[in-house]
């Protein structure tokens, strides 16, 4: 209740006020409560990018803009938010479902990634791999608004079967693939950003298994405050894919990454420790979710 309440409150501003509420919000978590801006700077700094610590600012700023948009769009009709958001390059995605195999998209947290979930789920049948929020109430919410916006989801565990029905349908299954992996297998450890770090591979395993097409997507913020999803290319597996391409696709996606985030430093969620390890003795292994072979 307190959720949809704030939701119709945000709804009566206009879009352009948002990023003054943003920046209020940004300020608020990341200058007076410092949640994680230590981390934030260092990782910053460590991957090269200049003048770290006017740059988190605006990360802060951009994650609490973000809140604002999600929370203008849910107390919004649908026409008036997905105007938010546009694709450039949807054409390649067309070329990519006219192969009948259901297509797989990864994807990151850059720009508002829920913003351009919702979007896409306007022009395609969506699958989200996703985890839940600790929070309960905002995961309620959230998780209700995506619902509403034609988004599907199901949860990171069991993973590839949820994925393999969906593709069989013509769906397309989105992987963020920029969240450090909880386990060892399905893994491919290679630089990120100027530090060592593990690669989820689910993506890539998931396409070569179904044949599906890779759609490398991202969303970013543009300087009127809308938001563009940028198709920047699409990987066809070949007739019989092998472990060595699934490597070199995972790591391919990966460097398409981080050259997003360079461009827009400050519009990718460094408040997520990408960089962690899985604890010697402590890996989790989720049953069915990463076959050991293709």
């Amino acid at each position: 209740m307190f959720w949809r309440l704030l939701a119709a409150i945000v709804a009566c501003f206009s879009w352009s006020r948002l990023s003054s509420f943003g920046r209020w919000l940004g300020w608020f978590v990341g200058s007076l409560l410092r949640v994680r801006r230590t981390q934030v700077i260092d990782t910053l700094g460590r991957a090269g990018i200049a003048s770290p610590r006017e740059v988190a600012d605006r990360v802060y700023a951009n994650l609490g803009t973000g809140v604002f948009e999600l929370l203008w769009s849910a107390g919004s009709p649908a026409l008036r938010s997905d105007a938010k958001v546009r694709v450039e390059g949807w054409a390649a995605v067309e070329g990519a479902r006219a192969m009948g195999r259901g297509i797989v998209v990864a994807t990151a947290h850059t720009g508002n990634w829920d913003l351009a979930a919702c979007a896409m789920a306007k022009r395609v049948p969506l699958t989200v791999v996703t985890k839940h929020l600790s929070w309960r109430s905002l995961d309620r919410f959230w998780q209700t608004l995506r619902a509403r916006r034609g988004v599907h989801l199901v949860d990171p565990v069991g993973a590839i079967t949820h994925a393999r029905r969906r593709l069989a349908d013509g769906a397309a299954v989105v992987f963020l693939i920029d969240q450090a992996p909880m386990r060892d297998r399905g893994v491919e450890v290679a630089p990120f950003m100027g530090s060592p770090a593990d690669h989820d591979a689910t993506f890539a395993l998931v396409a070569a298994r179904c044949r599906a097409p890779i759609v490398l997507a991202f969303p970013v913020r543009l300087a009127d405050g809308t938001h563009e999803v940028q198709i920047r290319g699409v990987i066809e597996p070949p007739r019989h894919p092998s472990r060595a391409w699934v490597r070199e696709t995972t790591l391919m996606a990966a460097k398409e990454l981080e050259g997003v985030i360079r461009e827009h430093p400050d519009q990718w969620l460094w408040l997520h420790r990408r960089w962690k390890r899985p604890r010697a003795g402590g890996v989790r292994h989720v049953r069915g979710d990463m076959p050991a072979v293709l």
